[in-house]
């Protein structure tokens, strides 16, 4: 009985993180502290898995092994290696395996500070009614620009209401982040930033959640924008007896 092991086949592999996505390209990108869940497919008969993860040609702590990685380390490039493996080591020398590898890239924590409003108050009857924030996000690792770029969000609170969309009361300028809140009716107005990893168009590697994109936000650096009415203009009769 021939008793070679075809890998490329038996060796499929899903990666869950917090949601099921298909191992279809060679790089991912994951949140410093993600939680991984890799579910290979059930070994063939006669054979076991062996996991390895690299960071340069060094194993980490605890590698290789049967199980499975739950998360990794920190921020870096990984090396995640899956090999199967036959159970009888007399016959590794004869069959030796093929691993399946992939890169998967963990992302450093990103970080949003706003600045203060270009102006704490104005009229919403002046020529341009508006405030812009400016902001200033840290984290964003430069060569990761191919696959990768900065997404931002703002959420307003308007006196004590509860936060709502900051695009329903202002603009979001993607290329530089700045907020712009531009609405006429007179209230306080308390703004947050966001911001996250988004996955560009074309792309070669694949950003995993996406829809949480390691966000954080500016919680630390609320900056609040009072919009004012201006005055009705007054109504004198003047009479004489």
């Amino acid at each position: 009985m021939d008793t070679k092991v075809n890998i490329l086949t038996s060796a499929l592999l899903t990666i869950l993180l917090m949601s099921s996505i298909s191992l279809h390209a060679d790089t991912f990108y994951v949140c410093t502290g993600a939680t991984l869940n890799l579910s290979p497919s059930a070994a063939p008969a006669n054979t076991h898995y062996v996991w390895d993860i690299k960071q340069g040609a060094s194993s980490i702590t605890g590698y290789p092994s049967a199980t499975a990685p739950t998360s990794l380390p920190s921020a870096g490039t990984y090396e995640l290696i899956l090999t199967t493996v036959l159970d009888d080591p007399a016959n590794t020398s004869i069959c030796p395996p093929d691993p399946t590898n992939h890169t998967l890239i963990v992302l450093p924590a990103l970080s949003i500070a706003l600045n203060a409003p270009s102006t704490s108050s104005y009229c919403a009857t002046s020529g341009v009614p508006s405030a812009t924030v400016a902001q200033t996000t840290t984290g964003f690792p430069s060569g990761y620009g191919s696959d990768l770029e900065r997404e931002f969000r703002y959420t307003v609170v308007k006196d004590a209401d509860t936060p709502v969309d900051g695009a329903t009361l202002g603009t979001v300028d993607q290329a530089t982040g700045t907020y712009t809140l531009n609405t006429t009716t007179a209230a306080t107005y308390k703004i947050t930033g966001y911001v996250k990893y988004k996955q560009k168009a074309g792309a070669t590697g694949t950003l995993l959640n996406p829809s949480n994109g390691c966000e954080a936000n500016s919680s630390a650096t609320q900056q609040t924008v009072t919009v004012t009415v201006k005055p009705a203009k007054p109504t004198l009769t003047i009479t004489a007896n």
